[in-house]
């Protein structure tokens, strides 16, 4: 399911699958610095030895992508319910043009790197190859925009060299995924691994909206996290019972007497790791002169 920006429609039941195009996205380029390209119809990321058509080196070229969340995690929320989803996989899109027709983009096959950026300010601009701007993020702009304190990679790959759809897979890095559920815009930032690469593919000007950049996402709802009964099995001894789904990890936690509250420190004192089918679990606890008290927990 493609969900452009602004327009969302999720259908109903346990699993499905979205994706989300950019509201703002741009190249900057080292040889320009001062320049803004980010109404152009593709994007780049370029190492130092890429040349051009003509064997041209243009300079070393980044990209910076926005996605929008908001609308994702409401819809989300209201299929399944506050909390009661978790993203089981991600990848990035991208549409490469192996061959483009402006002479300022370098081509080459290589490795370059996608990290998660902690920054969203950035104005995306209204500059193309053909009329650069100063009106919105340009290379000398970057220093401002990374911080390699908080921003986090999220691994390398390498283009294909052919004109085509590519899908990367992303790793379910805490911080983009806590970013997808809080509904936070999401920035990406994509730069050369390598010196080979050059790597163009369409930005969200490109004319044909299905060619634009995309974040795929595996939604999955959590199942109920319930326990479903507890009662005396012997002498000293009582049995906590509870229902399993499918590749979910489950942990029995407990507290001494009356939890105080949310900040409560609740233990594990029995887990139950993920397992291919559905099925029914059992935890043997000791009992004792105190109260205790216990909750289920749903983890992927």
């Amino acid at each position: 399911m493609l969900l452009a920006a602004g327009r969302l429609s999720l259908c109903c039941g346990q699993d499905t699958n979205v994706a989300v195009t950019p509201d703002a996205d741009s190249f900057v380029r080292s040889l320009a610095p001062d320049d803004n390209y980010g109404a152009a119809g593709a994007l780049s990321v370029s190492g130092s030895a890429a040349t051009n058509s003509m064997g041209q080196q243009n300079g070393l070229f980044d990209t910076l992508v926005r996605f929008p969340m908001w609308d994702l995690a409401a819809s989300l929320n209201a299929t399944f319910g506050s909390n009661g989803w978790v993203v089981t996989g991600l990848a990035l899109n991208l549409t490469e043009n192996a061959t483009p027709n402006n002479a300022i983009f370098n081509r080459g096959i290589g490795a370059f790197e996608v990290r998660w950026i902690a920054s969203n300010g950035w104005i995306e601009g209204s500059g193309n190859p053909r009329q650069p701007t100063d009106d919105g993020v340009t290379y000398q702009d970057l220093g401002s925009i990374l911080n390699p304190a908080v921003d986090a990679s999220l691994g390398y790959f390498t283009n294909s060299g052919v004109s085509e759809l590519e899908s990367f897979p992303l790793p379910l890095a805490s911080a983009l995924v806590s970013n997808i559920l809080a509904g936070a815009d999401l920035s990406l930032y994509l730069t050369a691994a390598s010196p080979a690469v050059g790597f163009t593919f369409n930005s969200r000007d490109f004319s044909d909206p299905g060619a634009w950049p995309s974040l795929a996402m595996q939604i999955s709802a959590k199942p109920a996290a319930r326990i479903s009964s507890i009662e005396r099995v012997g002498p000293g001894k009582v049995a906590i019972r509870f229902s399993t789904a499918s590749n979910w990890n489950y942990a029995v936690q407990a507290v001494p007497g009356l939890p105080t509250g949310p900040t409560q420190a609740w233990s594990n004192v029995f887990t139950v790791l993920a397992r291919p089918a559905d099925g029914q679990a059992v935890f043997l606890d000791d009992t004792t002169n105190r109260q205790t008290f216990y909750r289920l927990a749903v983890t992927r």
